[in-house]
């Protein structure tokens, strides 16, 4: 019963900010491997037929085994031409789930997205892209009963004893985001990007009464830069404000071609969020399929508690690629005698 108690208390600590309709909301480390939450200008954004992500991250697994589990997993691809030669019109999906604490606070969705590729200059080298999103948000309290068995241990002046419901809270999402990207030279390679979530304020909380959602806005980019025929770095940035917080993560990135035959790559990289964690992250590229893993030491004030153990991540990515098969005329040989 003692275990449980302190379970059921640290859930709530780090449960009831997120509560609030002003909270933190879901993040990758490796943001770059949900494409479509990071700016739904990202949709289609690959050579291929279509693509599938998926990420997994635990975190505070070492202060309490149910802290925070968030999958997350989308499809999206080049879907046709657009209305002038090289650009093109990408769609998608991503759904997510995120479940914090014993109490098992779980915020999920199912997005769509739509982008448009606009090419600018004759040779192509520079782009200019165009996405929209929609879909819907859910948030609710899975075990609500553990929660009225054990609130009598926060006292008779808990603020939101009697308030929760074990009932999916639901709003709709509406997003945007632009994207300008450019292959400055044959060794570099530029993106710059901005997004807007929650552009509607949607209503969106597991209280009897709250706020609307504040708006989401991120800005993020990388440069690509080839220093040789076998090494890549990649500098990279996200900045995410959302009131009343800020978030503030620059990373670098290196890719090292170890089989140019098979097209295997090694990645690496270390990354620091202000005043939260740093980052090392690690992965391989086997053609057309990625895969990562993240790690995040934690260096704010729950360091101590979490003994420096912030969160663990995996990821993969796979381009798929079906090439239609060439029709051609039937061929009549008349043998000469």
């Amino acid at each position: 019963m003692q275990t449980i108690r302190i379970l059921v208390i640290l859930s709530l600590v780090f449960a009831f900010p997120f509560m609030d309709t002003k909270a933190q909301e879901i993040h990758w480390t490796q943001y770059e491997m949900m494409p479509l939450l990071l700016n739904p200008a990202k949709t289609g954004d690959f050579s291929g037929t279509f693509r599938v992500n998926g990420i997994f991250r635990n975190q505070f697994s070492s202060i309490t085994p149910d802290a925070f589990n968030t999958p997350g997993l989308s499809v999206d691809a080049p879907v046709t031409h657009g209305f002038w030669d090289n650009d093109w019109v990408g769609a998608g999906g991503v759904l997510f789930v995120d479940r914090a604490g014993a109490l098992g606070l779980q915020t999920g969705g199912f997005l769509l997205s739509g982008s448009y590729h606009k090419a600018i200059g004759r040779e192509a080298n520079t782009y200019l892209v165009l996405g929209l999103q929609t879909g819907a948000f859910a948030k609710r309290i899975r075990d609500i009963d553990a929660y009225r068995s054990e609130a009598l241990i926060l006292g008779q002046d808990d603020p939101i004893q009697g308030t929760l419901s074990d009932q999916a809270q639901n709003a709709q999402e509406y997003a945007g985001g632009l994207i300008l990207k450019s292959k400055i030279s044959e060794s570099t390679f530029m993106e710059l990007g901005f997004s807007v979530k929650h552009i509607n304020r949607p209503r969106l909380s597991i209280l009897g009464s709250g706020g609307r959602l504040p708006m989401r806005f991120t800005g993020h980019g990388y440069v690509d830069v080839k220093l040789n025929e076998f090494l890549t770095i990649t500098p990279g940035f996200i900045y995410e404000s959302y009131e009343p917080a800020s978030v503030a993560i620059a990373q670098l990135r290196g890719s090292l071609l170890v089989n140019s035959e098979k097209d295997i790559y090694v990645n690496a990289g270390l990354g620091y969020r202000v005043n939260d964690s740093g980052h090392l992250m690690f992965g391989m590229q086997f053609g057309d399929l990625t895969v990562g893993m993240a790690y995040d030491f934690t260096v704010s004030d729950l360091a101590g508690a979490a003994n420096y153990f912030g969160g663990f991540e995996v990821a993969a990515s796979y381009i798929v690629k079906i090439y239609k098969k060439p029709e051609t005329d039937p061929v009549i040989f008349c043998p000469r005698f």
